[in-house]
This record gives structure tokens, sequence and C-alpha cells, in this order.
């Protein structure tokens, strides 16, 4: 079979005086392989119908096989990760959140802890020198004043 004279070549049959001579000879028959195509009257990729269904019991019997999954592009890929990154982008931003609310409870706890400890500390220091003024005072009640000299036993204010 010529592939050229069908025009399904890469290139057109330019000399069809020579055509003319070599059609009749058998090495130059063309053979038909399919049905004829007629632009805008048959489709390229048509398969012959039937009228009813029970005509053709190897396609009823056939069960539909799907064609595998083709692989993903690299753009998709790209989109996917960028996805998954922001994703995970979001869920360490939540984590980052919660951890910081968590941390500030911690911090405005340990905060009164302190204010409680050094109200407790004052109050305790408060305690300590009313104690020792009163001490002091039991020790100045306490002294004898019999053998003072005059100056020593008048207050310090007056």
């Amino acid at each position: 079979m010529w592939f050229g004279a069908i025009g399904q070549g890469k290139k057109s049959f330019v000399h069809f005086q020579c055509w003319e001579v070599v059609s009749d000879c058998s090495r130059f028959k063309i053979i038909l392989t399919g049905p004829p195509v007629v632009m805008n009257k048959t489709p390229v990729h048509h398969s012959p119908s039937t009228d009813s269904p029970l005509d053709s019991p190897m396609e009823m019997e056939s069960p539909f096989v799907p064609r595998p999954p083709r692989p993903i592009g690299r753009k998709t890929a790209k989109a996917k990760r960028r996805g998954t990154s922001t994703n995970e982008c979001v869920q360490l931003l939540e984590q980052i959140a919660k951890n910081t609310s968590l941390r500030m409870e911690r911090d405005l706890k340990r905060d009164e802890m302190d204010m409680a400890r050094e109200e407790a500390f004052v109050i305790q220091q408060q305690n300590a020198q009313e104690k020792d003024i009163d001490d002091r005072e039991m020790k100045i009640m306490a002294m004898d004043t019999s053998h003072m000299s005059p100056e020593k036993k008048r207050p310090i204010g007056s």
C-alpha cells in the first residue's frame, strides 16, 4: 500500500502523471483499512450503532471496565502541596494561638499567686513590726527608773 496516496502521509503527492502510470500496479494499490471518512457527515471515531440492544449480546455481557486514573500533573501536584502547606500553616497557627492563650492564663494565675504572697508577706511584716513595738513598750514599762537621773526620766520628745 502506498501510504501517501490517500493523504495520510506527511508529504503530498506532487507528480500526478507518474501516479496515473503506476496506479494499476499491484505494488501501488491503495488498500482501505477502514470506512471512508467524510468530514461533517460521519464522525471520525464512530462505532457502528445497532437498532436494538439485543442485536449485540457481547456489549451487554461485557462489564464496563474503568480505566486506571491518570497520574496527577505538575500543576495539580504543586497546587495540592500549596493547599496542604496552607492547611498545615493554619493548624500550626491555631496551635500557637491555643498555646498563647494557655500561657496567658498560666501567667495570670502566677501573677495572682505572687500578689497573694506579697500581701501575706506585707501583713506578716506589719505584724512583726507591731510585735516589736509592743515588745519595746513592754521593755520600757518594765524598766526600773528609780536609779535614773531626772534628765533621763524625761521623755525624748519634750
